[in-house]
């Protein structure tokens, strides 16, 4: 069941001097929406460790652990990280053609239908618009092998830099708030060698016209900072959103080959990241405004 949604414009732009190339995806709209389903195939899960009664977050398809996604340690690094779970999409046939065209706004009947597959919770539902950039673990441009270990460094047990076990996608990073910096991914549900060439060939002409389809997601919103850190770094805390895909894989993988621009339905779990309702607020406003 879905409790009504209501949607308001974004939030008002403020002046704020960018330290990086600004590339971040854009929000169009945002939404408000309750989803009280039970039975959901998506589902949040978490595990105990030690005297923490909850430490270990998950979320799960159909009762299996899809993705690990980090910890409850405020001064922990942002991780995420596939498991055996994640082997299978999430398509609602009733928004399959909406998200084939592109959706343009949101309305209650888009936000009913994807929703019947979420967990009961609040959610802040986003249209962004973005152009993904597919990154490889450990090759140029991985997140957790460059920015990551720029603050935290590398972790003193494991002796290397943390490895998704996923290709993922990302945009560039954005300043927000003082000493800290917004990162961006979208973290599929299976890897690239499961997508059909024929089918991402297609996409790549339809991103051709002016039809931007889109994708769908459900997120959250991590903010971290280590305890203590070396030197004077101009960043001392990563605000992490990460979309896990639900549906989408090839055409957002023909965005990221092509270039081309595509639209993100995603849906943001505002009770299950490590951050407070001010965080998610400040993070739409710097959304809205680039």
């Amino acid at each position: 069941m879905l409790v009504a949604t209501s949607h308001t414009d974004n939030a008002p732009a403020f002046p704020r001097k960018w330290r990086y190339d600004v590339r971040m995806s854009r929000l169009l709209q945002v939404a408000e929406a309750t989803s009280t389903t039970i039975g959901s195939r998506i589902d949040f899960q978490t595990e105990g460790g030690g005297a923490w009664a909850v430490w270990d977050r998950f979320i799960t398809l159909d009762g299996k652990r899809a993705h690990y996604i980090g910890n409850v340690c405020g001064t922990c690094p942002f991780i995420f990280e596939r498991q055996d779970g994640a082997s299978d999409k999430i398509s609602p046939v009733a928004l399959s053609n909406s998200l084939r065209d592109g959706i343009i706004s949101i309305d209650e009947m888009i936000t009913s239908a994807a929703m019947e597959s979420l967990p009961a919770g609040a959610y802040k539902v986003l249209l962004l618009s973005w152009v993904p950039r597919l990154i490889v673990p450990s090759k140029l441009g991985d997140y957790f092998f460059e920015e990551q270990i720029q603050l935290w460094g590398v972790d003193p047990f494991w002796g290397v830099p943390h490895y998704t076990k996923n290709e993922y996608y990302r945009t560039e990073p954005a300043n927000i708030s003082d000493g800290g910096a917004l990162f961006e991914f979208v973290v599929p549900m299976f890897p690239r060698r499961y997508l059909h060439e024929k089918t991402i060939d297609s996409y790549k002409t339809l991103l051709v016209h002016p039809t931007i389809p889109t994708a769908l997601a459900v997120s959250i919103l991590d903010v971290k900072q280590p305890a203590t850190w070396s030197g004077d770094p101009d960043v001392t805390s990563h605000w992490c959103l990460a979309h896990y895909l639900l549906d989408g894989h090839h055409k957002m993988c023909a965005a990221a080959l092509t270039g081309r621009p595509i639209s993100l339905l995603s849906f943001l779990a505002v009770g299950k990241g490590i951050s407070s309702p001010e965080q998610v607020a400040e993070v739409l406003t710097v959304l809205g405004r680039l």
